[in-house]
Formats: structure tokens, C-alpha cells, sequence
């Protein structure tokens, strides 16, 4: 087992709010129903999850034969090759089946990206996906953190003197200039928590710096589909240009089925043969579902006028609860909301409904964040019902302490 503790040697910046971030995740529900004494399969049937940014718009599959197929399957290894599978998405996702590589998931490719490169320094864009700090502290010598504003806010091709620069611009262009051939850049787009999706275009002068470095980049594009499928929207078709460049693509969001380990990476046709990669990383069951749900025609169009027609109204409904102080813009499945009343006071006062929520204190958002997904309209409209009662008992807080607003954004 790989040591999760800090090495000696390593040693983390952070250019932000410098908050220290806990290791959680959304989806505890399994955890929840424990510690709430319920029963499991209660909990899973009853409990309404926002903390998950599942899609709510479940493919058509036919359970009846995935369950023939994989009765059948089960006495044999599973293809090592995954042909079917990696065909099926080089044809959604426009690709070669060359440039794929299947995981057990997004989270154990991270680890296992970080792990077999062990770079000396991870340039991460944060907020960010915590799994990414895990293994960058895990594996790295050095962490540096940027707030992802940075990515709107500077322009690191007109840097022209650095001594006459921001203080915050000499932090960016010292970070990039430190870059190696064996450091990592992460950018998560949309990101999360907030949602917010970048143009490859307004990417472009990282990603090009990173290259001069011939430096690492770890594109995360797990909520992009909710945008769209088309090149244009990706930084996909450039992997042919960017030898070390990956696309990590999550398929259970979407696909809406993350009890289904499964992830997708995309590099240059071969571009990761050499790393050290498990023989079997998915299970037939895995396999049979995601082939399945791949072969719904109508999923993407089901997903895109849903969403269409839901967030803007839920977006509206959650401005209108006293507690609810404001909604960031978001072009993902989720928003995220700052808070009138503590995040974890809310998050509370929603299990003790069978609601749960994301705090994102671990986001180094400051204690006044939540993330929270876009569900069907009935079960947005019960969220809805549950924060008018909660603001009833807590109204909104008119006076906070500098140190309860630390790292919110006005």
C-alpha cells in the first residue's frame, strides 16, 4: 500500500485563501444511512441526494439483457482489451480506440497517474476535486495552488517585466516559470464546485506554457458532456499535439451510475501503453452497462432538454429561500450557493430531512458554501420546501466575523 502521509521532502504553496482542506467527498449515503441507524436499502430508495452530481436522466438499458450477458460472462475474465467498450466510446467522444485507456473510476486513475509519474511539483487549480490534493501530497515533492480566477484574470502572454507585475501576477508567472519536464499542471473544466466552464481557447496559454515545459497537464473534463459532446467544446482533439497531455473523463456522471466503476482516459494514440495498468480494471457488469447506456441515442438529448427547462427555474427557486444569500452561474449539473447561515448548520438541518447537501468548507470556500445538484423537478421542489422551513427557524445572518468570512467572495 502506497504511505498517504506526507513525505519529509514535501513541501506545499498555496496562492489563495492558504485554508487547509479535509479529505471529503459527496455521495456518503452509505455513511449516512450508518450513522442514522437506517437500513441500507431504505436509505438508497428514500434518502435525496444533491451531494452527488449525478445526472438525474437515467439511460435506457435493458436490464433483462444485461443480466443474460453477464451471467454468462461471469465465468470468464473480462476482455483485457475492452475492444467493444473502447470502440463504442472512440465513437462517442471522436477518438481512436488507441487513445483510450479504461479505469476503475476517475479517482483510482488519479492515483494511479501520480503514482507512476511522481512528479517534483503538481500545479493544481483550485478549488478543487480533493482526490487530486490526496495524490499530489501523496506523491509530489512540491504542491503549488492557484485560484483558478487566475485563468480569467491574467494574461500570462503579456507579462512583459515581472518585477512591474502584481504582486498575484509575479506568484502565477513564478509558478510557471518553476514547471519541469516531470511536474503536472490539473485544470478541472466545467470546474468544480462552481460549475463554471472554459473555452480550449481561453485555456490555450497554459496549456502552451505547460508544452514549452513539456511538463505534464491532466485535463479533468468529467462534467463536459453536460455542456456537449462536440470537439469544439474539448481540449480533445489537441491530444495528438500534446504527447503528454491526458483528458480524464469521468463516465458514471453522466451515465448516471457511480455504483458502475468506470472511467476513461485520453492521451495520444499509445501515449500510455508503458505505465503500469491493471489487467482487468472493469467487470463485465461494468462493461455491459456502459454499453448499453452508450447505445442510448436519445440520452444526450433527454439530458440536454431536461437541464434546459430545470436549472434556470431551480436556480431561481434557491435565490428566492432566505437562506440562500446567492447562486453562482454554472454550466454543469450543479450550482453552487453561498449561504446566510453557516454551510454545516444547513447541511444538518437538511439530513435531519433525508437531504444531503455538499459542504464545501474542504473546498477552502470559507464556511459559508454549498454545492448542490440539479435533481428531478420533484426532488428539487422538496429541497426547495425543506429550505423555506429551515430559514423559518434560522434566519438569515446579518453580521459575520472577519474570520467567518474568510475566503468568500463578495
Amino acid at each position: 500500500m502506497p504511505n498517504l502521509h506526507k513525505s519529509k521532502y514535501h513541501k506545499s504553496e498555496h496562492v489563495g485563501s492558504g485554508q487547509e482542506k479535509s479529505k471529503h467527498h459527496g455521495g456518503q449515503i452509505y455513511q449516512f444511512a450508518r450513522s442514522q441507524q437506517l437500513p441500507i436499502f431504505s436509505a438508497l430508495t428514500t434518502v435525496l441526494d444533491f451531494s452527488a452530481s449525478i445526472n438525474p436522466i437515467q439511460p435506457h438499458v435493458d436490464w433483462q439483457i444485461i443480466q443474460q450477458q453477464a451471467q454468462a460472462a461471469l465465468l470468464h475474465y473480462p476482455d483485457s482489451q475492452q475492444i467493444a467498450l473502447k470502440s463504442a466510446l472512440a465513437k462517442r467522444f471522436q477518438l481512436s480506440p488507441t487513445q483510450i485507456t479504461l479505469t476503475n473510476g476517475i479517482s483510482s486513475a488519479i492515483m494511479s497517474l501520480f503514482s507512476a509519474i511522481k512528479p517534483d511539483k503538481t500545479l493544481l487549480l483550485t478549488p478543487i476535486y480533493s482526490e487530486y490534493q490526496r495524490a499530489a501530497e501523496t506523491y509530489s515533492q512540491q504542491v503549488i495552488e492557484l485560484d483558478q480566477g487566475t485563468l480569467d484574470q491574467i494574461d500570462i502572454t503579456d507579462i512583459s517585466d515581472i518585477n512591474q507585475a502584481s504582486e498575484q501576477t509575479a506568484r502565477v508567472s513564478k509558478a510557471l516559470d518553476s514547471l519541469t519536464e516531470n511536474s503536472i499542471v490539473v485544470l478541472v473544466n466545467p470546474n468544480t464546485p462552481e460549475g463554471q466552464y472554459r473555452s480550449p481557447s481561453a485555456l490555450q496559454a497554459y496549456l502552451d506554457t505547460a508544452h514549452k515545459k513539456q511538463s505534464w497537464v491532466l485535463m479533468d473534463e468529467s462534467f463536459l458532456p453536460f455542456i456537449g459532446f462536440a470537439d469544439h467544446f474539448s481540449v480533445r482533439p489537441q491530444l495528438i499535439s500534446y504527447p503528454k497531455m491526458i483528458v480524464l473523463q469521468s463516465l458514471t456522471k453522466y451515465y448516471a451510475c457511480p455504483g458502475v466503476r468506470i472511467g476513461a482516459l485520453f492521451s495520444a494514440p499509445h501515449a500510455l501503453d508503458n505505465l503500469a495498468w491493471p489487467s482487468w480494471p472493469l467487470s463485465v457488469l461494468d462493461e455491459h452497462y456502459l454499453l448499453q447506456a452508450l447505445a442510448d441515442e436519445q440520452h444526450e438529448t433527454r439530458t440536454d432538454d431536461f437541464l434546459q427547462q430545470t436549472r434556470a427555474s431551480f436556480v431561481k427557486a434557491l435565490e428566492d429561500c432566505d437562506c440562500i444569500e446567492s447562486v453562482s452561474p454554472s454550466s454543469a449539473n450543479f450550482v453552487l450557493v453561498k449561504t446566510t447561515l453557516k454551510a454545516c448548520e444547513l447541511v444538518s438541518r437538511l439530513a435531519e430531512k433525508n437531504i444531503l447537501i455538499r459542504d464545501c468548507n474542504s473546498f477552502g470556500l470559507g464556511a459559508y458554501h454549498c454545492r448542490i445538484a440539479i435533481k428531478s423537478t420533484e426532488n428539487n421542489q422538496t429541497l426547495i420546501d425543506a429550505l423555506h422551513i429551515i430559514a423559518e427557524d434560522f434566519p438569515a445572518l446579518d453580521d459575520m466575523t472577519p474570520d467567518e468570512t474568510k475566503g468568500i467572495a463578495p
